[in-house]
């Protein structure tokens, strides 16, 4: 590592960083605390009872390690090209580690440089910073106005008893379509994506969806309660032990 990379990395890794790193951690948990209240307070009135709230937490928590993890094993790379604390501070705000480093090696190459092979110098560094400062701006100024007044018409879709048959009809599809069907096209799309990468990756998916699916039969009929809370979680860690082994072997 050369004189210079060490240099703007010192300066990376300095306290100014750490304050400001620290600094937007604590904003993203105090917004986690305040949604979680909010969310808890909303799915009370009527949408959720208290131990329907403690099975998704439960869910999600268990669903969240998998992503975690492999978000972890890019952070690593993340922390020797661009410091720690603003690995830190871009992975606590967004959380896609991949998206980070790819708008990252954008921005230094903005300034002539080569992400993790030339040498980094603070024109780069600052490049790195603002491109994705420009990235995560459309994040908080797009779902603002985007999702304003989103709140009350889904809880009324919901939550409402409708006595006309045919509104019912509608009411029931419409339900259907943003609980069950939208969602499964958004996870197609998003499985389509890696499955076009290479066959290793079908092979790995399909191996996920065959524990997902042996985990839920097993839950169901087994009535094992805890089992479907952590279905998901146990799929996803398979696809990621499973993977490197996949590839190993066709590639």
């Amino acid at each position: 590592m050369s004189k210079s990379t060490n240099e703007v990395l010192g300066t990376a890794n300095g306290p100014v960083m750490w304050i400001l790193a620290i600094l937007a951690i604590v904003i993203v948990i105090i917004q986690s605390v305040m949604i979680y209240r909010l969310t808890k307070q909303r799915a009370k009135g009527g949408i959720m009872s208290d131990e329907e709230i403690k099975v998704c937490l439960k869910t999600g928590g268990v669903t969240a390690v998998g992503p975690a993890i492999a978000v972890f094993i890019l952070a690593m790379s993340m922390l020797n090209m661009l410091g720690a604390p603003m690995t830190l501070m871009r992975i606590g705000m967004i959380g896609s580690a991949d998206t980070e480093l790819l708008v990252s090696s954008m921005g230094t190459s903005i300034a002539g440089v080569t992400l993790g092979t030339d040498e980094l110098t603070y024109a780069a560094f600052g490049t790195a910073l603002l491109a994705c400062a420009i990235t995560s701006g459309g994040y908080f100024i797009l779902t603002p106005i985007l999702c304003r007044g989103l709140g009350g018409s889904v809880t009324k879709l919901f939550t409402s008893k409708d006595k006309n048959k045919k509104s019912g009809k509608a009411g029931k599809f419409i339900k259907a379509f943003f609980s069950a069907i939208f969602p499964l096209f958004i996870f197609a799309g998003l499985a389509a994506s890696q499955v076009a990468q290479g066959v290793d990756y079908l092979i790995v998916m399909l191996i996920a969806a065959v524990v997902m699916f042996i985990l839920n039969r097993l839950s169901k009929t087994k009535n094992i309660t805890w089992l479907k809370e952590w279905a998901m979680g146990f799929s996803v860690l398979s696809g990621i032990i499973c993977g490197p082994i996949i590839a190993s072997i066709i590639k």
